[in-house]
This record gives structure tokens, sequence and C-alpha cells, in this order.
């Protein structure tokens, strides 16, 4: 059930797929390390849905088990050199930021990358600014889909769940918002379909975060 009566005061999104797009840069990496190890040539979408469990998990399903600590180490080493100028923004984020912080929301992040990647995203687009606290895979003992992360960050705050809301584009996000018992959207401009969502009851999903946007200032929920 969704919560359509109390005000937010804090938001917290996912990463990739969500407000940004790094899958070129994610892609160029493993396609460097599948090359220095002798594998095939990987298929796009096949590591775009890859993406969402932290690097390793990410190796670990595209390289045999015998190369996934050769491969995770090649990643680590060289992922920062792809990642330049091979990530953008999405669509609609500067404008549902800039709203949230107008209306004194608190902006929060919950990602299953790692420190150094995440700083390296920071650091090439704008959006750090906005942000008041992000987690990372090394923040927790429990990476999403468990409700650690996003339960941390309603604690640091002293918000009540009733008042937070979470925006990822997986099925992965989809789960952590509701096992953490928080209001959860969806939109479709990461790696998943809406037909991905059919399991669930009700799930709302929106083409983009300017309908995410919408639908909260319709419902005075910011």
């Amino acid at each position: 059930m969704y919560n359509l009566k109390m005000r937010k005061k804090i938001a917290i999104f996912d990463f990739d797929g969500t407000l940004i797009d790094a899958y070129d840069s994610i892609y160029k990496t493993i396609d460097f390390i599948r090359e220095k190890l002798n594998y095939r040539k990987f298929d796009f979408e096949k590591v775009k849905k890859a993406v969402g469990g932290g690097d390793l998990k990410l190796i670990s399903n595209l390289f045999n088990g015998k190369d996934v600590k050769t491969a995770h180490l090649l990643y680590r080493e060289n992922y920062l050199n792809f990642l330049k100028d091979n990530v953008k923004v999405i669509n609609g984020v500067y404008q549902f930021l800039d709203e949230l912080k107008n209306k004194n929301i608190k902006i929060a992040g919950a990602t299953n990358r790692a420190r150094f990647s995440l700083e390296g995203i920071l650091k090439e687009t704008e959006i750090g600014k906005y942000f008041d606290l992000v987690l990372c895979i090394e923040d927790v003992k429990n990476p999403k889909p468990d409700p650690e992360m996003i339960l941390k960050i309603i604690e640091k705050f002293r918000i009540d769940k009733k008042e937070a809301f979470f925006v990822g584009d997986m099925d992965i996000d989809y789960q952590t918002g509701r096992n953490a018992g928080i209001d959860t959207y969806i939109v479709l401009t990461g790696s998943c379909k809406k037909e991905d969502f059919l399991k669930y009851e009700n799930p709302l999903i929106f083409d983009n975060l300017y309908k995410v946007k919408k639908f909260l200032i319709e419902n005075k929920l910011i």
C-alpha cells in the first residue's frame, strides 16, 4: 500500500538507470577485461542487465569462477579511465532535484556501487551538490535488496517511514523499497521493462522522472 496522505520529508534515489546513465562506461570496462582474458565479446544488453548488484556481482555474472578475482581487480583498476566522457545525467534529474531542494526535502542516495566509482560519477556530473547523504555498498553489511541501506538513511534523519520515498529502476530497487516499508516508485529509464514487475501487486511505474515529479506534486506529497 502507498501512503498518499502524508507529505514527504526525504527522497531516496538509486543511481544507475535512475539518475545517471553510465552503462557505456561499464560496458567498455567489461570489454577491456574480456579482451585481456580472451573471452568472446559480450552483448551490451546482457552487461546492462547485470548492473545493480555491485561490481563484484557484475563480474561474477559475466566471468568464469577462476577468472573472477582477476577480472574484478582489473575492473577496479580501470573503471575510472572509461568513466570519463561515458556518463550522462538522465533527463528530468535536475528539474526533479531542484524541485525537492526548493521544498526543503532531504535528498539521499542508496547505491550498490562501490565508493570509488560513485565518487567518479559525482566528479563527472553536477548532481553531487544536491545530496545530503549517499550510502554505497561499503556502508552496509547487507546491500540491496536488503533494506539496511534505506533504513540507515531514515534513521540518520530521524524521519518516519511514511515521510520517505524511494525511486529506482530495477527489480532489486523495488524489492529494497518494499522490504524497507517505504513508498517505492520505478522509472523505466534503466535496464528493466514494465513486464519485469508484473509479479508484484500494483507497483507504481513511471516512464521517467518527469512523471514521478508530476505524480508527487498532484498528490500533494511534495
